[in-house]
């Protein structure tokens, strides 16, 4: 990470940048993570470190929600089985769901990729494919509209079909 200014927002420059802020959000969030992502990408994803701070924050606090807003599963699930096996373990403080198509809104943000921990915590990949963004510590409007459209979303959400037929 660029920047270790606890204040400050951290520019992000590819997967180590991203994992250690990663590992950073899940770590320092309290109750709960909303996680919007139009690509799984299995070297941040399907990464152990970041499924076992994922594992054992739940396990540890098992009040903790993580809400993933992911595309469908089919696209992701055979590159990313980690991921898929915690969510099959814990299902009620791991929600996965799919937006649905139909009823997404045309916003370049959905072209992002953001966690929101708390509304405190933002990580945001401008380029997700590549994994450059940014890390933010506080609270800001733009993570405040960022929430306002995953709760938009997660609303008009479904669980993803490709994972009920895997039992999730």
């Amino acid at each position: 990470m660029a920047n270790d200014d606890r204040d400050s927002t951290i520019v992000l420059n590819g997967l180590d940048d991203s994992r250690r802020a990663l590992l950073d959000l899940i770590e320092n969030m309290r109750r709960t993570l909303y996680l919007y992502t139009p690509l799984v990408r299995p070297e941040l994803y399907n990464d152990p470190d970041i499924l076992a701070a994922i594992r054992t924050r739940i396990v540890n606090q098992p009040r903790i929600r993580f809400h993933l807003l992911l595309p469908s599963a089919r696209d992701w699930r055979s590159d990313n089985p980690g991921l898929v096996r915690l969510s099959e373990r814990l299902t009620t403080a791991l929600i996965l769901r799919t937006p649905n198509r139909s009823e997404i809104p045309d916003s370049p943000e959905l072209g992002q990729a953001f966690a929101i921990a708390d509304e405190r915590l933002l990580l945001r990949f401008s380029d997700p494919r590549r994994l450059l963004g940014e890390y933010e510590r506080q609270p800001s409007d733009q993570m405040k509209e960022l929430l306002e459209l995953f709760q938009m979303l997660w609303n008009r959400s479904q669980a993803d079909p490709e994972l009920r037929r895997l039992g999730i």
